[in-house]
């Protein structure tokens, strides 16, 4: 198999993961907000606006901690995503060592017998 080195661009998109995982992440994401929305939230405002001081104070309380839930998932989970600790406690690797190269000539040389005169 040949060995294709990417220059440029090309490289840089290659080097980590592939971004698919990303989008279907958000996708997903913003499905649950919609349905979050649609089933919770738009419900709760309609209610809202026939309910009494302290209706409207529990109503409210609800949908911020439903919204507050949605954000703490998503920023938790982005921080997953993008592996942020990688930045804040990188690996130590071993140094790499040094291939010693040796002339194929020399050797064959060395294991030569010279011949008898």
């Amino acid at each position: 198999m040949e060995d294709v080195r990417l220059e440029g661009a090309d490289a840089r998109r290659h080097e980590g993961k592939s971004v698919w995982p990303f989008v279907g992440f958000l996708a997903l994401f913003c499905a649950l907000l919609v349905l979050v929305t649609k089933l919770y939230l738009l419900r709760a405002l309609a209610d809202f606006n026939g309910a009494d001081e302290k209706g409207k104070k529990v109503i409210g309380l609800h949908a911020t901690l439903v919204m507050s839930l949605l954000l703490v998932i998503l920023g938790c989970s982005m921080v997953l995503l993008f592996r942020i600790g990688r930045y804040f406690f990188p690996q130590r690797f071993k140094p790499r060592t040094k291939t010693k190269y040796t002339d194929a000539w020399t050797e064959a040389g060395k294991r030569m017998k010279t011949p008898e005169e």
